[in-house]
């Protein structure tokens, strides 16, 4: 970060642009059937999840509630990630001015 926040000093030579490089060179796999599974599977494991958990806490056991509300949140934060991964524009298009 603090690359980001300091100035440029006046005779520094400029470094090369490497980020556009890197990002795209690689690929997530979050195209095609595997992404297309990998979501199913995601949601399938989220929505049992919160089945599990709303089971535990309806018949008042709690490791039950515990295990359904760790499976919806890893399941939540795995769909989060290939979402981002996923095509669409970048988050910081909109900002550059």
């Amino acid at each position: 970060m603090g690359d980001q926040t300091t100035p440029d000093l006046p005779g520094a030579p400029e470094a090369p642009e490497t980020r556009e490089a890197i990002v795209e060179s690689v690929d997530t796999g979050a195209h095609g059937t595997g992404g297309t599974m990998g979501r199913v599977c995601g949601w399938l494991v989220f929505t049992g999840g919160l089945g599990a958990a709303v089971y535990g806490i309806g018949t008042l056991h709690v490791v039950i509630s515990v295990i359904g509300l760790i499976l919806a949140c890893t399941a939540g934060l795995t769909l989060l990630k290939l979402r981002a991964d996923g095509p669409g524009p970048e988050p910081e298009a909109g900002m550059a001015s």
